[in-house]
């Protein structure tokens, strides 16, 4: 995928240094994104761009938006084409307080065609139970992410993990721990102090294109095929890079996922917007 920076990142020194020096470089990375009055202020974020993700051996492009509101509300909406031609997949995913956000659209799709995706849990559910607990993940892994906060609906913990060293040069890493088993790694640049990757342990994505057999779906439905069985749990990275600044707040406009060592996803941020007038039903997700 064009533009992905996968350095290879080696530990060489494991020494836990405890809350104290964890403080000292979170403090450090945030003063070096804009500083905690600035951070304090963003109370939401509403950003727009576009995608390139490897499905199979393709990559497809696509587009996305990305919304954020504090303390508890996120929802990505994403548009692809996964065929390679006008039909399009439209995914949206998030959190809404203690409600869960999912909805799968198929526009455009021609006669025996059918897009294979996870379909929502049943309501009450162990698998709700977990996609919720999953939502609220992806909640605090971003609100780290881009502005190196712990959210008042998921209280965090930071330990200093030493220094990790890649080509590019030195990195602070800071392990991050919360709620309901929640683990992640923050790697801060040695020189600058922001943020340069975020590694996690996940489920890895998966879509499948197929073709139906023996005629059509039913007039005006473009069915969702069968269950596909659950992901690997992989090692998961966020690659953090082209910062700018937007109302004073210094925000990567790049990120690069890699699942299990190989590049997946590439988003490339057009507009982001601090303390939008989100419109009613933002995070309805419909």
């Amino acid at each position: 995928m064009p533009r992905a920076v996968m350095s290879v990142i080696t530990f060489v020194l494991a020494l836990v240094l405890g809350d104290a020096r964890a403080t000292e470089l979170i403090a450090q990375a945030r003063v070096a994104i804009g500083g905690d009055k600035a951070i304090a202020k963003v109370q939401g974020l509403s950003a727009a761009g576009t995608l390139q993700r490897l499905i199979g051996d393709r990559t497809v492009d696509g587009q996305f938006t990305f919304d954020l509101q504090l303390p508890d509300k996120i929802l990505r909406t994403d548009t692809i084409s996964p065929m390679g031609d006008q039909t399009a997949l439209v995914t949206g995913q998030g959190l809404n307080g203690d409600t869960l956000l999912r909805s799968t659209r198929i526009l455009n799709a021609p006669p025996g065609a059918m897009i294979r995706t996870p379909p929502p849990p049943a309501p009450g559910s162990d698998a709700e139970a977990q996609a919720l607990r999953n939502a609220r993940a992806e909640f605090a892994r971003m609100t780290i992410a881009l502005l190196l906060s712990s959210p008042a609906s998921f209280p965090l913990e930071f330990r200093s993990a030493g220094q990790a060293e890649s080509p590019d040069g030195m990195a602070d890493v800071v392990d991050v721990t919360g709620p309901n088993s929640f683990a992640a790694r923050l790697f801060l640049d040695a020189t600058s102090h922001r943020p340069l990757m975020l590694t996690y342990r996940g489920i890895a994505p998966r879509v499948v294109v197929q073709t139906q057999r023996g005629g059509p779906p039913p007039a005006d439905t473009h069915p969702t095929a069968p269950a596909m069985p659950p992901g690997d749990v992989v090692e998961i990275a966020l690659f953090l890079d082209d910062y700018r600044s937007v109302d004073g707040v210094q925000l990567p406009h790049h990120i690069t996922r890699s699942i299990d060592g190989k590049a997946n996803e590439e988003l490339t941020f057009t507009t982001i917007k601090i303390n939008p007038s989100f419109k009613p039903g933002t995070f309805s997700g419909q």
